[in-house]
């Protein structure tokens, strides 16, 4: 009895701690990594007590495993030629997560609860419940300190930044839980079941999206629908026109009379121009000069991962628009270059496409996932920070590995 009960538990914590997941966007930035220990720790606890232990079983599996954790090796072996291994140990901590939900999903293929289709839709269910709370308390704390103003939009973005203590996070990450929210949303308002509650939560965290005013966010959203409408066959063309007509004309209505969204959609005009006037895009012109100057001394091994950051430093010290200060890379495929080279970047882009692949077979919102992630990493490092290698690597991971073992049945 005694057995029986503790093998029961086991489970249930297991369930618990791979739920808990989804639940990222209201955990402080100080407990996400021990979201992923637990669910680690529980995996290993789970496979053990049951004998079920995954790997080396299907070939496909196998495979998506040692590509999806490969990345990892590569920057792990980058650390042994970096002269700055103090700085370099910390990257590889943080980015922990890239074996260890790979090693997690394997161990687990054999686990009929986790690969379930009803435990997906539980835990797009709370991540969506999640993301939408997380946002609600955040207007219910700036509401409380006086801070919706007529210049609520002008200072949102930075308030989030840096005056939520713990529970701060960069425009960016929060932008890709919204968008992500978004996207899982779609097949929930299909099924009519909540349909109110989900149009009303979508509205809110279309409100969210732009007060956030990312304009690659807003962008990668507007070619998702557009692209959903296009080929989805179950929406009838007269419908498809409106519907294109609508969203063509709400976008203008919201780039022309949102202060901060139509500031940074005029600011490309500077790239055109090809001027020195202080705008983000010239900052970013004048980042990438840098990185690819720092690249081409070093293409095939990179720098090492230790090293990156001082040397981008050195070149971005030569760039008289930057005034001395140090930026990252603000494209992920730059940053891998500078660290790890041709090398690193082709096994980063053989995770894409490995996974793009198995999204094309499955679904809209796999493909739409990967395609915002992809898309985000253009123009921002996403994965040198926890939140975005947290849940980059958790979903990453786990539709695919769902996909394929659920194809092979």
């Amino acid at each position: 009895m005694v057995r029986t009960n503790f093998n029961n538990l086991d489970q249930t914590l297991l369930k618990i701690f791979f739920l808990n997941i989804f639940l990222l966007p209201i955990y402080p930035d100080n407990l996400k990594p021990s979201m992923v220990a637990l669910f680690l720790l529980s995996s290993i606890i789970s496979v053990f007590k049951n004998r079920a232990s995954g790997f080396f079983s299907k070939k496909k599996i196998n495979t998506i495993f040692f590509i999806n954790s490969s990345m990892f090796l590569v920057i792990f072996l980058g650390l042994f030629y970096s002269e700055d291994i103090d700085y370099g140990f910390k990257y590889l901590i943080r980015i922990i997560p890239f074996i260890v939900f790979p090693v997690c999903f394997l161990l687990l293929q054999k686990n009929k609860f986790i690969f379930s289709e009803k435990t997906l839709n539980t835990g797009k269910l709370l991540f969506y419940l999640s993301t939408l709370f997380f946002f609600l308390s955040i207007f219910m704390f700036f509401y409380g300190k006086g801070y919706v103003t007529e210049n609520y939009f002008l200072n949102y973005s930075h308030r989030i930044t840096s005056q939520l203590g713990k529970y701060s996070i960069h425009p960016i990450y929060a932008s890709i839980y919204v968008a992500i929210a978004l996207i899982v949303s779609v097949n929930f308002i299909k099924k009519k079941k909540y349909l109110y509650l989900f149009i009303t939560g979508d509205i809110l965290l279309l409100i969210n999206l732009i007060l956030l005013s990312r304009k690659s966010a807003i962008l990668i959203m507007l070619v998702l629908l557009l692209l959903y409408l296009v080929f989805n066959k179950t929406i009838y063309f007269k419908w498809k026109i409106i519907s294109l007509i609508s969203v063509i004309m709400m976008s203008f209505l919201v780039v022309k009379f949102t202060p901060d969204i139509s500031n940074r959609f005029r600011d490309l005009e500077n790239i055109f121009k090809n001027n020195q006037q202080e705008s983000s895009s010239n900052l970013r012109i004048n980042i990438y000069k840098s990185s690819i100057l720092a690249i081409n001394e070093n293409p095939i091994l990179g720098y090492g991962i230790g090293d990156s950051k001082n040397i981008l430093s050195l070149f971005e010290k030569k760039q008289k628009f930057l005034k001395g200060n140090y930026y990252n890379t603000h494209n992920q495929f730059l940053g891998y270059l500078i660290s790890n080279g041709i090398v690193g970047l082709s096994f980063f882009l053989l995770i894409l496409f490995k996974n793009f692949n198995i999204a094309a077979s499955s679904s809209f919102e796999h493909l739409s996932i990967l395609l915002l992630f992809t898309f985000m990493m253009m123009i921002e490092n996403v994965l040198d920070r926890q939140n975005g290698i947290i849940l980059f690597s958790f979903l990453l991971n786990y539709f695919s590995f769902k996909n394929l073992i659920n194809s092979a049945k």
